[in-house]
């Protein structure tokens, strides 16, 4: 379960951000270069959030099996 949330969140994520990104470099007439370095890194952010969010998800999982 865990690598499966963990894929779908970092797909997820990547998804709308890293297009989003790029336009709003895209469209900006003086974009800061730290904007540019941004794009390349969202997947890596993306899969360490990614990593977060599954542990939360599946801890909470564990905890509702006990109660049950």
């Amino acid at each position: 379960m865990f690598k499966n949330i963990w894929k779908g969140w970092t797909v997820g994520v990547s998804v709308i951000f890293t297009p989003l990104f790029l336009l709003i470099s895209l469209v900006q007439p003086d974009v800061p270069t730290s904007m540019l370095l941004a794009v390349p890194l969202i997947p890596v952010i993306a899969a360490l959030q990614g990593v977060l969010i599954s542990s939360l998800v599946c801890l909470g999982l564990k905890i509702l099996s006990f109660k049950n």
